[in-house]
């Protein structure tokens, strides 16, 4: 009896057990697989310039068009209704398919934005550029380009002045005469003082007077006064005044033209360059005429503001400035340089004072034939 049970109840086990591994392993369904759509970025309408438009002109309706633009990148100043470009000005030059926003155009013609040169991009923070003249000895034969660096050398005339009349020394003796016509001062007179009763009469003080220099002539034992032969002689010095300047430009900058527009320019001829008789046969014979070659007469240089005002003031005296070319890698420190003078040359240069002899040379030599470089200006005064 208990041995039926038994197998009853492993009937029932197995029983239990087929059913439980025909579920497990009865194959399942595939899931569908859900893609993932992406999100689509909306699209927003702006206005774009669909062709240049020129700074402070009006914008005519076939310059703007609408175009689709991403949503995400419009931003706040961008304009999407034509009516709202049309008629405007153009505060600064709007390229073609650039879009238009709201600071590119304006109702006022004077409310233009200005874009400024080019040139003074180049120009760091802190420094400014100024023009000076230039010729072909002061520009080291034209030889300077854009970018280059230069020294400014100067060299001026010093003269000695009267400090009260500002006027070259020495100053010119005047007579003086009494109300009575009496002659109060000469020559010989070295000082006219006050007397106590008001009277103007001549000192015994031993002070010269301004037109000579008192001295002792040993021969006959009087003494003399010695006054110039001629006027003053200005005693020249040379220092270099301004050290690693950029060239920004050599020559005028070209002037900007608006698109469209002709621009005639009209070229001063010079002698042997480019000469009219030859450009006029030129064209006779049907040949293109020579080109008209106009060497520069100034030069930009950025420099610090003080150097600025000092080329400035340099200029206006009318004092002589020369340019000197730098090699663009120069590793050489600055070097301090000493004013060159006569006596600088003599004592440096090993350049012997001529003696003065009782023989000379024939033809003697003067002022005139003494060959200077060229475009330097010399104001001789002939040899008596």
């Amino acid at each position: 009896m208990r041995r039926g049970r038994v197998f009853i109840l492993l009937a029932l086990i197995l029983l239990v057990g087929a059913v439980a591994a025909f579920f497990v392993l009865q194959p399942r369904a595939a899931e569908p697989v859900v893609e993932a759509v992406p999100t689509p970025i909306g699209e927003a309408e702006i206005v774009i310039a669909a062709q240049h438009i020129s700074r402070g002109s009006l914008i005519p309706p076939e310059a703007v068009i609408v175009s689709p633009f991403p949503a995400d990148y419009k931003v706040e100043t961008m304009l999407d209704d034509p009516g709202q470009v049309v008629g405007k000005r153009a505060r600064m030059d709007i390229g073609r398919g650039v879009p238009i926003t709201e600071n590119m155009i304006t109702d006022q013609p004077g409310d233009l934005l200005a874009v400024g040169s080019d040139a003074s991009i180049a120009i760091p923070r802190g420094f400014t550029a100024i023009a000076m003249p230039m010729d072909r000895f002061s520009g080291v034969a034209f030889a300077l380009r854009e970018g280059d660096q230069v020294d400014i050398l100067v060299s001026m005339l010093i003269v000695d002045l009267d400090t009260d009349f500002q006027s070259e020394l020495p100053n010119e003796a005047m007579f003086l005469f009494n109300p009575d016509g009496q002659l109060l001062s000469a020559i010989s007179c070295r000082v006219v003082e006050t007397a106590e009763t008001g009277e103007l009469i001549c000192s015994s003080s031993e002070r010269p007077p301004t037109i000579g220099l008192l001295q002792f002539d040993e021969f006959s034992g009087q003494d003399f006064y010695a006054g110039p032969s001629g006027p003053q002689r200005p005693r020249l010095v040379t220092q270099r005044m301004i050290t690693s300047a950029t060239v920004l430009g050599v020559g005028d900058f070209p002037p900007e033209v608006e698109q469209g527009a002709v621009q005639t320019i009209a070229v001063p001829q010079e002698e042997g360059v480019g000469a009219p008789e030859a450009q006029a046969q030129a064209q006779q014979a049907g040949e293109q005429a020579p080109p008209v070659i106009v060497p520069p007469d100034i030069i930009t240089l950025i420099v610090s503001p003080q150097d600025a005002l000092a080329i400035h003031w340099a200029v206006n005296a009318g004092l002589d400035l020369t340019l000197t070319l730098r090699s663009p890698n120069d590793p050489t420190p600055e070097i301090d340089t000493d004013s060159v003078t006569l006596q600088f040359m003599i004592d440096n240069y090993d350049i012997a004072v001529p003696s003065k002899l009782p023989y000379g040379t024939e033809p003697r030599l003067t002022t005139e034939d003494f060959v200077f470089p060229p475009d330097f200006e010399v104001t001789a005064t002939p040899a008596p």
